[in-house]
């Protein structure tokens, strides 16, 4: 090879591997800017659609059916009227009032057990029963408005509406009991929310109970 041609051959490795280089590192740019790209398309992809994340979708305020005396279980989708002072010994009168919604117990001292008969808001127990209907009975007229009382657990929430003011309450206890526990009708220290019906659903065999203890008011929840 004549020596002239050395320095235009050295010249073209030389930019060769410039080329390579140059190549190379456009490729590693390119590559490691494709995570944003995509990060960037689907904020503006969701920001078009709508969409929003799980963590930023807020849970949607709760109204209550009445703001004088009501009770909502978010869970279970119980949003009923709460009928106040219901002589719960005179089934006369309770048979009737848990047609309306749920029956709230008044103060009533029995023979073996004394009922306070708290409202929201007080400290003692505040004692609600409502029906429960056997599956595939008619639940017209509040007749299954505690048939999956069942399904809550620790941790629950319940609110009580009373006189436009919310009380929240989170589950601290639910279990099947004799209807001779008489325990739960009795006043409390703290204030307790107590909720009853019959069990098996709609048979008047057992109580099924829940209670509940007051909490703070959850944030972004009415």
């Amino acid at each position: 090879m004549p020596l002239a041609l050395f320095p235009a051959v050295k010249l073209l490795k030389i930019s060769l591997v410039i080329f390579i280089v140059l190549l190379v590192s456009y490729s590693a740019v390119f590559w490691l800017r494709q995570p944003s790209r995509v990060y960037e398309s689907y904020e503006k992809a969701t920001s078009i659609l709508g969409i929003k994340e799980e963590a930023e979708v807020s849970q949607p305020d709760i109204i209550p059916v009445s703001k004088d005396f009501s009770l909502v279980i978010p869970k279970i989708k119980v949003n009923v009227p709460v009928i106040a002072n219901v002589d719960g010994g005179n089934p006369r009168e309770y048979l009737w009032r848990v047609t309306q919604g749920v029956a709230h117990f008044k103060h009533r001292e029995f023979t073996n057990v004394i009922v306070d008969g708290a409202l929201p808001g007080e400290k003692g127990n505040i004692f609600l029963f409502g029906h429960s209907q056997i599956p595939g009975g008619d639940t017209g007229e509040y007749k299954g408005v505690f048939n999956n009382l069942h399904k809550l657990t620790t941790g629950d929430r319940i609110v009580v509406v009373y006189q436009g003011q919310s009380y929240h309450y989170q589950v601290v206890e639910g279990k099947v009991v004799s209807k001779k526990a008489l325990e739960y009708l009795a006043p409390t220290e703290e204030e307790v929310l107590t909720l009853m019906t019959c069990w098996p659903l709609g048979l008047d065999v057992n109580r099924y109970i829940v209670r509940a203890q007051r909490v703070a008011r959850a944030a972004g929840n009415e």
